[in-house]
C-alpha cells in the first residue's frame, strides 16, 4: 500500500526582478490590475527573471528528496514558498500535516528569548500543545547539547549552537515534513552524524526536503534527488546517483578543465557497482578522461 503524499508541487513558478525601483513599479501595476479583475502577464518585463519556472514533484511519507543545485538555481525560492514565507505567481503548493523547517541559521528564533523559551514558541507555531512541549523539551535539550546554555538569551548563542538547538526542536517534535537546508554544514561531525541518526529515525513516518552541496550527504539519506538550474528542473527521479552525476557533470561542462602541466582533466565519474550509495570501506571505482593539451588526444583511464 502506498503512503500518502505529504508534498506536492504543481506548475509552481515565480519570477522576480533585478531593480528594487522597477520592482516596486511593476507591484503596483500588478496590484492594480488584479483589483480590475485582468489577468497578469506571464511576459518578462524589463530586468524580471524566472527564478522558478513551472516545478513539479511530489513526496509521500517515508521519503526523502535531495534537492541540488548550484547557487542561483532556485533551490531557496522553493523552500520560502514551500514554508509559505513569499507567494508564487503560479502554481500550487499542497502540504498536508505539521512542517519543521530549517532553512536558515537562526531562523525562527527570538534573539531576546532564552533557548527554553524558544523552544515553546517554536513548538507553539508548529502546533503542538503546551503539554506536548513539555513531553518533549528535555529531549530537546538533551539532544541540543546546550543545557548549560539553555535559560541564556539566544543572541548570545554562537552559529553552532543555533544549529543544535534549531535542528533538535525541528527534528524531536518529529513533524509530518522536515525540511532542511545548508544549516547543517555549521555543525560539527559529531553533532552532524547524530542529526542524520535522527532523521534515519523519525523518516519512515516523515517526508523529508534535504538541501545541500555535500553530494555525501545527499546520497546518505535521499530516495529522491532534484536537480535545479536556473529555475528550471534538469533532473527528477529516484536514481541518486544519476542526478548527482548530472550536477557534477554542470561543473565540467561549465569551467575551465583542471591543468594538470600539459594535460587536463575533461571528466570525472564515479562508478558504484552495488546501488546507488557507498557504505565506509567498501571499495569504489572511479573514471577520469585527460586531455592532452598539445598532442590533442583523449585517452581514457580507469
Amino acid at each position: 500500500m502506498e503512503k500518502e503524499v505529504l508534498v506536492k508541487v504543481e506548475g509552481l513558478s515565480k519570477k522576480f526582478c533585478k531593480s528594487l525601483k522597477k520592482s516596486l513599479k511593476y507591484g503596483i501595476h500588478d496590484l492594480a490590475a488584479n483589483l480590475m479583475g485582468k489577468p497578469t502577464s506571464d511576459d518578462l518585463r524589463p530586468d524580471e527573471f524566472w527564478a522558478l519556472k513551472d516545478i513539479n514533484f511530489e513526496l509521500r511519507r517515508g521519503e526523502c528528496l535531495g534537492l541540488i543545485g548550484h547557487n542561483g538555481a532556485g533551490k531557496s525560492t522553493l523552500l520560502k514558498i514551500l514554508n509559505g514565507l513569499i507567494n508564487p505567481d503560479h502554481g500550487k503548493v499542497t502540504m498536508r500535516g505539521r512542517v519543521g523547517a530549517l532553512i536558515e541559521l537562526g531562523a525562527g528564533f527570538n534573539p531576546i528569548l532564552s533557548g527554553r523559551e524558544n523552544i515553546y514558541n517554536n513548538g507553539a507555531i508548529l502546533g503542538f500543545t503546551k503539554q506536548e512541549i513539555e513531553d518533549k523539551v528535555e529531549e530537546i535539550i538533551d539532544f541540543a547539547e546546550i543545557r548549560e546554555f539553555i535559560d541564556m538569551p539566544v543572541q548570545n548563542y554562537s552559529s553552532g549552537m543555533r544549529v543544535r538547538l534549531g535542528f533538535a526542536v525541528a527534528a524531536q517534535m518529529e513533524p509530518d515534513v522536515l525540511i532542511i537546508d545548508e544549516v547543517l554544514a555549521v555543525g560539527d561531525v559529531g553533532f552532524v552524524t547524530k542529526c542524520f541518526k535522527q532523521i534515519d529515525y523519525i523518516l519512515p513516518n516523515t517526508a523529508v526536503i534535504f538541501v545541500s552541496h555535500s553530494m555525501p550527504m545527499v546520497s546518505r539519506i535521499s530516495s529522491h534527488i532534484l536537480l535545479m538550474e536556473k529555475g528550471l528542473i534538469e533532473y527528477y527521479g529516484t536514481d541518486v546517483s544519476l542526478g548527482i552525476s548530472e550536477y557534477y557533470g554542470k561543473f565540467t561542462n561549465t569551467t575551465q578543465n583542471v591543468l594538470l602541466d600539459d594535460r587536463a582533466i575533461s571528466d570525472l565519474k564515479l562508478i558504484v557497482k552495488n546501488g546507488n550509495k557507498i557504505s565506509w570501506n567498501e571499495n569504489f571505482d572511479f573514471k577520469i578522461t585527460f586531455v592532452n593539451q598539445k598532442l590533442e588526444f583523449i585517452p581514457t583511464c580507469l
